[in-house]
């Protein structure tokens, strides 16, 4: 199957976006790659719920497919219903597949996944299934991690994963629309290093008087734009 016919995370007519091209950079020439290799790819860009009752049986049938290299025998169930509220346990369930097939990936030891995944024997059974390393089953598991990703994770669990000063930056963004001043930057690595906590830094850049002032800007520009 060609790559340009795989879908795309959520919006299957859309390039992929930069994270993904970032793994499909992994290895090229795509068309190159073995026929089964190509179309485990593609199940799973058709992955698409957690919602599903046999959500994680299709987990599983693609991380088997991974670390054997062959395409499977039955293709994973469609999801024919979509409810789009996942509960905690299984959203916590498919976090430990995410940490554990990036940290596969990425050539870490089982035990180094064990410290991150939450559910270490679960991850060490996974690291089973994957078997030994090879770059198109990285590629495969990158991929599949970054899929399940888009499902598993709420905003504030990506914003816990972003670096301290991507994080700064970002919130300085949203709230100020402007970076911050190398002496803020500084200074606010400094707040995060002794204690703050990462809500507590959003609730108080966005309650700034700075932030307060180009809110009511804001709220100005919407009536006036409302009056004409």
């Amino acid at each position: 199957m060609p790559s340009s016919h795989w879908r795309n995370i959520l919006h299957h007519h859309d390039e992929p976006d930069e994270a993904m091209q970032r793994i499909d950079a992994r290895v090229a020439p795509l068309e190159e790659l073995p026929d089964a290799v190509r179309h485990i790819r593609s199940l799973i860009s058709r992955f698409d719920s957690l919602t599903h009752y046999r959500a994680f049986d299709n987990l599983d049938l693609l991380v088997r497919a991974i670390g054997d290299g062959t395409y499977p025998g039955r293709p994973a169930v469609d999801v024919l219903a979509r409810v789009w509220e996942i509960d905690d346990l299984r959203r916590g369930r498919a976090k430990t597949y995410v940490q554990t097939l990036q940290a596969w990936s990425a050539g870490k030891s089982v035990e180094e996944a064990q410290q991150v995944a939450g559910d270490p024997k679960r991850c060490a059974e996974l690291y089973g299934t994957l078997g030994p390393f090879a770059e198109h089953k990285a590629w495969l598991a990158a991929s599949l991690a970054h899929t399940l990703k888009a499902f598993a994770y709420e905003a504030q669990d990506l914003l816990d994963e972003a670096a301290e000063a991507d994080f700064v930056r970002g919130v300085y963004r949203a709230a100020l629309e402007r970076d911050p001043s190398h002496d803020d930057l500084q200074n606010r690595l400094a707040e995060l290093a002794g204690g703050k906590s990462r809500d507590h830094f959003i609730r108080e850049v966005f309650d700034s008087a700075e932030s307060r002032q180009r809110q009511q800007w804001q709220v100005l520009e919407k009536l006036h734009a409302g009056g004409e």
